[in-house]
This record gives C-alpha cells, structure tokens and sequence, in this order.
C-alpha cells in the first residue's frame, strides 16, 4: 500500500497521473434526469474491455473480459455474485451498449453492472443513476 502511494506521488510530482482503474457508467441518461418512456439508455466502460459471451457451453471465464448487465429498481450486486437471468436483471451477452427500455412513471434506480463470461460480478464494476420517468 505504501509502495502505490509512493509511486503515484512520484508520478504526480512528474506531472502525470497513475492509470485509473477499470470502471463502468452511464453515458446517458444522466444522473437525476427526467426522462421519458422508452427511455435511452447507453451504457460505457473505461480500462476494461467489453466483449460477447463465447458461443456454446462456457466454462471459464476470459480474464479482463466481460459484459453489461442492467436492472431497474435493484442494488449493485456483490463482487463475485452470480447475476440472475431474471427480472430486474437484463442481460447484454451479445456485447451491446444500448437499449431503449419501457419504464412506468415516477422515479427509479438504474443499475449497471458487468459481469463475466459466468455472469459473476466483478469487484468495483457497477454504477446506479437515478431518474424521473414524466408521465
């Protein structure tokens, strides 16, 4: 622990910054927008590489790899769960970053979360935005 700080002071002192980690976002909608039904919903990740479930029976994961997962109304899930393939769940095996989703008015919780090729959540990989669906 000593040693990261180290070196991440030294690098600042140099004038750059450590790499960031891996992380997981909402591009749109933005955090407390008001929307409207269907909403858009474009998903994005940075230092982590978003990629298709291999076709057939999976069995091991491909390290550093992994896909979207989103849910309405439901919390990040902990590191190392599998995530269901049920509601509230929705998942994107196929890679996409996208869906224009049905909501009903009123307010809720959107949850982004990757998993691997198991479905498994990864540590710190998982976003929640909220939004106001008008009528």
């Amino acid at each position: 622990m000593t040693t990261l700080l180290l070196a991440s002071l030294a690098l600042a002192a140099c004038g750059q910054s450590a790499p960031a980690g891996p992380r997981v976002f909402f591009v749109q909608p933005q955090d407390g927008a008001t929307v409207k039904s269907p909403v858009a919903l474009e998903f994005g990740a940075e230092n982590f590489q978003i990629a298709a479930v291999p076709p057939g029976e999976v069995k091991e994961t491909r390290p550093n790899l992994g896909h979207h997962h989103v849910a309405v109304d439901a919390d990040c899930l902990p590191p190392g769960s599998t995530i269901p393939r049920a509601a509230p769940w929705v998942h994107f095996g196929d890679a996409k970053n996208a869906i224009d989703m049905q909501l009903p008015p009123g307010k809720h919780r959107l949850t982004l979360q990757i998993g691997d090729d198991l479905h498994r959540t990864l540590e710190g990989l998982c976003s929640t935005i909220t939004v106001d669906v008008a009528q």
